[in-house]
């Protein structure tokens, strides 16, 4: 007897026949779109993940809107994309609500008896997160050599089964390793954008004077320098809440904050982190290795985003070290307008500074470089 949708709730162990059945979707590979099930059907195989270097699963640290599963993009060697043939499957993800289907996840649990034919357990129906759908990650492949690759974060859509065996496994240890710069380009939201242009942002307040700097103490750190994704697309805010408009607007200021970096002939990037005993992975949002800048770039110069600036920047900072500075980087918070002037003694206190974008475009900060062009 053929399977049904019914008939596969989460826990369920079938074989990929028996899910194509009920869901659709290509015998092989580790993305199968359905049209016809309106669904894309993600097939995780921890084996084959661990040898390309990485992992498929819960993260073991819930955050204020509940479970993240991580689920790593299609292609086995070099850099991960969204564009052509090769990023077909990872753009059925990032689409895959404008296209009206559902992300369904199965991971692989073994083969039945005296056969090859693989088994796959269903753990139930995701959507990717509002805020942050995908984040890029520098990993090891199986070959040997660094490349790019697309974590997408699924949050559960439904009852969902949350296996011990499909946590992340915890770091075991904490390395710094600094990767070279190397061009990301991220890919749109929607087919079609129902808005385009810049978006209105804040008006801007002028501080007057600054005042030296102490340096922080040197501290154990443990990161990994990894180029910051190049936002070169719009996002369409249809139905978008305000809190992802401010996410678009964070991402196009640091973009636009980093091209001027480039221009000034500086060498920027970002940090990725792996902190002992968790299983969650922490990037920044912009390092001048030139300078020692560690940035945290916030999509509005709101008390309330400025205060969460504070605390990532801390938090950060503390983890980055690099062989051609010493001790822990300036921090500096990215704004897209000047904040309150109270918010300035706040940001002194801690040895925080501030650059936030001009009426007319320019940048403005005691770190702000020189533009070479």
């Amino acid at each position: 007897m053929s399977a049904s949708v019914a008939m596969i709730v989460p826990g369920d162990v079938r074989t990929r026949t028996e899910i194509r059945a009920a869901f659709g979707g290509s015998p092989q590979g580790g993305i199968c779109p359905s049209e016809g099930m309106h669904s894309v059907n993600l097939y995780s195989d921890p084996d084959v993940g661990e040898q390309a270097g990485y992992y498929d699963g819960w993260l073991a640290e819930e955050d204020e809107l509940g479970p993240v599963f991580e689920y790593t993009g299609a292609g086995k060697s070099g850099d991960q994309t969204f564009d052509g043939v090769a990023g077909s499957g990872n753009r059925a993800i990032l689409r895959h609500a404008e296209q009206d289907r559902v992300l369904r996840v199965f991971t692989r649990v073994g083969k039945l008896p005296g056969s090859d034919t693989k088994t796959h357990r269903y753990l139930g129906t995701f959507t990717l997160d509002g805020m942050q759908p995908y984040v890029w990650r520098r990993v090891h492949g199986e070959d040997g050599l660094e490349r790019n690759v697309i974590v997408f974060r699924l949050r559960p859509d439904g009852t969902v089964q949350r296996a011990v065996q499909d946590v992340i496994p915890a770091a075991q240890e904490t390395t710094v390793e600094f990767v070279p710069f190397q061009a990301v380009t991220a890919a749109m939201f929607q087919a079609e954008p129902a808005t385009s242009g810049a978006l209105p942002l804040p008006k801007q307040r002028v501080r007057k004077g600054t005042r030296a700097r102490k340096a922080a103490p040197n501290s154990e750190t443990s990161g990994t320098f990894v180029v910051p994704e190049a936002f070169t697309t719009k996002l369409s805010i249809r139905a978008a809440t305000a809190a992802t408009v401010a996410v678009r607007h964070e991402a196009e200021l640091t973009q636009a904050y980093k091209a001027h970096l480039d221009r000034a002939g500086h060498k920027t990037g970002a940090f990725q982190i792996k902190v002992k005993g968790l299983t969650s992975t922490l990037r920044t949002d912009l390092y001048d290795a030139t300078d020692h800048v560690l940035y945290e770039a916030k999509g509005s110069n709101s008390r309330e985003d400025i205060r969460m600036a504070l605390g990532q920047i801390l938090d950060y900072s503390r983890y980055v070290k690099t062989p051609e500075h010493e001790g822990e980087p300036k921090r500096v918070i990215l704004l897209p307008a000047a904040p309150a002037p109270d918010m300035y003694t706040l940001l002194d206190r801690y040895d925080v500074g501030v650059v936030y974008r001009a009426d007319d475009g320019r940048f403005v900060g005691e770190v702000v470089p020189q533009s070479n062009q």
